[in-house]
């Protein structure tokens, strides 16, 4: 089996570092790309494999010139993983409208921009696979996360609807993990917002990079861990009763912040996963 081409976003930390780890073990050859070259450099240092190239995924001349020097290279593009992504937390008035444009810049569009260059060279070379890197929050609403829960939403429509019209050529996955243990679920929080019980049961980002590999080869809307499963499918029955249970307990544990934080922060971190 030829060693696969996989360009990588977000590649600097967190999920997307994980992955390009775990490709680089499978024998895949990671090309990696991130706004910040140092870590990405290190990176590849690391693995022994690999090539790193400085991208913001918000410019689309730049992740044009990536993808097309990318093409001349290696030849071709197997595997595209769109993994760049941050998130801010606060109430919906707190956080800046700059910050709804650049999640949505970031989040959705940047895979969007990414992914129109990458298709026609998937296209000519008869097929390939796309998976982006999403969250349960684009299955669901989440309080004081409006912003990336709506860049999340578009992100897994884009996914869906690109899988159903390029199928069985190209096809796309979407990974909608959990709170991940990241900077951004880690401790950058300091209105609390996000609640305890969920926040003491972070996902490994090795165990998420590992279901991102495992939608190469199986692409679909996979929700991890499990335990979310129930509680999505319970919404989609039963949207009403979801709603009004997801609002007590919503209320419930806001109730008992602002009891012991009166005055509340909102918290806006730029973080690739």
């Amino acid at each position: 089996m030829r060693k696969r081409i996989v360009l990588v976003t977000g590649a600097s930390s967190g999920i997307g570092r994980e992955i390009a780890r775990l490709l680089a073990r499978r024998g895949d050859f990671p090309v990696l790309a991130a706004r910040r070259a140092e870590p990405l450099q290190k990176l590849t240092e690391e693995l022994g494999t690999g090539a790193a190239f400085p991208c913001d995924v918000t410019d689309e001349n730049a992740v044009q010139a990536l993808v097309d020097e990318v093409k001349r290279t290696w030849g071709r593009i197997d595997v595209l993983i769109n993994n760049a992504g941050y998130g801010a937390f606060g109430g919906f008035l707190e956080i800046p409208m700059s910050e709804y444009e650049g999640m949505m810049q970031t989040n959705y569009l940047g895979a969007v921009r990414m992914t129109r260059a990458v298709i026609p060279h998937m296209l000519e070379a008869g097929g390939g696979r796309i998976v982006n890197i999403a969250s349960v929050a684009g299955l669901t609403g989440s309080p004081n996360l409006a912003a990336y829960t709506a860049s999340k939403f578009a992100l897994v429509g884009f996914s869906e609807s690109l899988d159903l019209q390029y199928a069985p050529v190209i096809r796309v996955g979407v990974l909608c993990p959990g709170p991940v243990s990241t900077p951004f679920f880690r401790g950058e929080d300091p209105s609390r917002f996000f609640p305890a019980p969920i926040a003491k049961r972070l996902l490994d980002p090795e165990t998420v990079a590992r279901h991102a590999i495992g939608l190469i080869d199986r692409p679909r809307v996979l929700v991890v861990p499990r335990l979310f499963a129930p509680a999505l499918a319970f919404r989609a029955l039963f949207p009403r009763i979801y709603r009004k249970i997801a609002k007590k307990m919503y209320d419930h544990h806001f109730q008992r912040q602002k009891a012991k934080d009166p005055v509340g922060n909102s918290s806006s971190t730029a973080i690739e996963k």
